[in-house]
């Protein structure tokens, strides 16, 4: 901020100062009452912050509507509490008693017959500056600690005279903890925040989720012998407030002084909370209350595609391990898209369409008119901070989501109607042609993302073992034979399959090697029968599954992890990308077009550009024994692929 607009800030803030002792009290109020309105109409952003930080901590006790309703309380109560403290003059003049009312002040004057200071613990609510009240009351000495505003130091000179009528005396930031020491030598009273901790705060649980809190007052406590009593500042009515003072603490001691810390302002922090959950509208909620939590909660919106799922998943698993390197405790959730009708689908695209240049639009209580009530339900009582979703269905709600949580936005694979730049991280595979977007990081990966890892491997290799134990013995090399199904532009070829088996038979007796293959669901019934036909009984054959007669789990994952090298179909690009994934040599089949004639679309770009980086290998089912005779024998060594670590270290870099 440049000289000029701090100068014209400063007067607008002493004007108002000066209009608003001008005005009679209550319609001061009620101008605040209208500012607090205006705000929230007119400030998105900040509306926002205070919506996301309400969702988080009363999102399942609330509904979407109420939240909204607290949202816009929280901005009239902030205003009201502002016009009061720029009339905090006017309001020592007709005696702070007409507008607070000290409940329980025995227990300051308690406190200090122990003879070592009393801390008031507060945190940042309702008109937390009339506090200050309590020096007048009290007859004491009263301090409070003051945030010092390096870019703006004259309205700090403003503030802190404001707090000196009030009854105050300002300690600044720089000597803080000398004048606090002193004063509660002198047997005086500190006033001393509790939230707010920042980056060097600790983790507290708080409303659901932890928050970072101050530890300096309780330490101070503890280790000077002060008596810590908490205090609450609540708005009645007509200007009129309620000034709470708690008894003090009993300050754990266990000797073990970290860990009495942390007992201690759990404690502390539980009282605020109780109060909090009946009075949250008091509650200055215009900061990132939980932007430096311990905890991260990822949402994973599902389409009910498999593969789609799978891809989001993996995704998930990535940020995950981000997230735990930077201390984070990560769940996982994951929303089942359940449709009103099939009408919802389209109009919703259309609504978030508009939702892009709309922002009255993009409310998330609106989903009730698209989802079913219990999905919906299911879904208003999360909170994300990270939302994934993979397809162009899944992706509005994403936008909606992470546009009302103030939550991260991870999209895999294009987002059709909407932009790029709806999401912080847009995932696509290299295939997909298009212009970088502005303000999204764009991750190109070369498969889709899976699951496939050598845990994952390991897992399902043992699972399949489960279910078939003669695998478990053999020492033979193994060919992993993935077969899929009908696909747009794919109609899979009886007589191609034929030939497929019959090199695969031939090759498996040559190299004595054995067979394990699954279909799966897409796949044909033809192509079934003739697979069972033919290869059931065959010797070389250890595993045969049928997909639409008993599916298997481990199946994919399974063979993926028992080959030595995989061959797989090529219409399906999940099949492939997990085959690549599992780092065996891989080998891809048309079942279809032939390979070696011109690509028709994206997804055969997609197999002809691995096989060029040398990635995997592309055959014709006449020519797959020559290729597994190339890799077997070592004449062609083909790359390992990680997209993995692609994905991690990109999700590092903006977590």
């Amino acid at each position: 901020m440049n000289s000029f607009k701090k100068l014209c800030l400063l007067a607008a803030v002493k004007s108002a100062a000066v209009f608003f002792m001008l005005l009679p009290f209550g319609i001061a109020l009620w101008m605040g009452r209208c500012i607090g309105w205006v705000g929230w109409c007119l400030i998105p952003r900040k509306r926002a912050v205070v919506y996301a930080n309400l969702k988080t901590a009363f999102s399942s006790e609330r509904s979407p509507s109420e939240i909204c309703d607290l949202t816009k309380s929280v901005f009239i109560n902030f205003a009201q509490s502002f016009v009061e403290l720029l009339c905090l003059p006017k309001i020592k003049r007709a005696g702070f008693e007409r507008f607070v009312d000290l409940q329980n002040k025995e227990n300051i004057d308690h406190a200090l017959k122990l003879g070592r200071g009393v801390i008031l613990l507060a945190i940042h609510s309702g008109s937390w500056e009339l506090a200050s009240v309590v020096g007048s009351v009290t007859k004491r000495a009263y301090h409070v600690v003051a945030n010092d505003q390096p870019k703006l130091p004259q309205l700090d000179v403003m503030l802190n005279e404001y707090r000196t009528i009030a009854g105050a005396h300002v300690i600044h930031e720089g000597a803080a903890a000398k004048e606090i020491i002193t004063a509660l030598h002198n047997n005086e009273i500190i006033s001393l925040v509790v939230d707010q901790g920042g980056r060097e705060g600790q983790p507290v649980p708080f409303l659901g989720k932890t928050a970072s809190m101050s530890t300096g007052a309780i330490r101070i406590a503890m280790k000077y012998g002060a008596s810590v009593c908490p205090v609450w500042m609540e708005r009645r009515s007509l200007g009129k407030h309620t000034l709470k003072i708690f008894p003090a603490m009993s300050l754990v001691s266990t000797g073990n002084f970290e860990k009495d810390v942390t007992a201690n302002i759990n404690q502390a922090v539980s009282i605020f909370e109780g109060l909090l959950r009946e009075h949250p509208q008091e509650y200055f909620w215009f900061y990132k209350v939980f932007k430096h939590s311990n905890q991260a909660r990822v949402v994973i919106v599902d389409d009910g595609r498999t593969g789609h799922l799978r891809q989001s998943q993996s995704v998930a698993r990535s940020l995950g391990v981000v997230l735990k390197k930077k201390g984070k405790l990560v769940t996982e959730d994951i929303i089942s898209l359940q449709w009103r009708a099939p009408w919802a689908i389209l109009v919703f695209s259309l609504y978030i369409f508009l939702g892009q240049f709309f922002g009255f639009l993009r409310r998330e209580s609106f989903l009730k008119y698209f989802l079913t009530k219990a999905c919906f339900d299911d879904l208003m009582k999360l909170k994300a901070d990270f939302v994934i979703s993979c397809g162009a269905q899944a992706a509005g709600i994403n936008y909606l989501l992470s546009r009302n949580h103030l939550a991260r936005s991870i999209a895999i694979l294009m987002p059709s109607l909407l932009s790029l730049d709806c999401f912080d991280v847009v995932i696509l595979p290299e295939h997909d042609r298009l212009k970088a977007p502005r303000k999204a990081r764009l991750i190109k990966l070369k498969v889709a993302p899976n699951l496939i890892d050598g845990a994952y491997l390991k897992d399902q290799s043992e699972g399949l073992v489960r279910h078939y134990s003669h695998l478990k013995n053999s020492v033979r090399t193994k060919f992993g034979v993935l077969i899929g199904g009908n696909a747009k532009g794919v109609v899979f070829d009886e007589s191609k399959i034929r030939q497929l088996i019959n090199q695969l038979k031939e090759t498996a007796l040559y190299y004595n090697a054995d067979i394990l293959l699954t279909t799966s669901r897409r796949t044909p019934p033809a192509i079934e029968q003739l697979i069972s036909k033919e290869l059931k009984n065959f010797e070389r054959c250890s595993l045969c599954i049928i997909a639409n007669q008993r599916n298997i789990p481990e199946a994919v994952g399974g063979i993926l992890g028992l080959s030595d090298l995989v061959i797989v179909s090529g219409e399906s690009v999940s099949m492939v990308s997990e085959a690549l994934s599992s780092g065996k040599s891989t080998i891809v089949f048309s079942a279809g077009l032939q390979y070696g004639d011109v690509p028709r679309d994206k997804y055969d770009d997609f197999v002809f550009k691995l096989n060029e980086q040398g990635y995997l290998m592309i055959t014709s089912v006449k020519g797959l024994s020559m290729k597994i005779a190339q890799l077997l024998s070592r004449k062609i060594t083909l790359k390992n692929l990680d997209d993995q670590s692609v994905i991690q270290k990109a999700l590092g870099e903006i977590v």
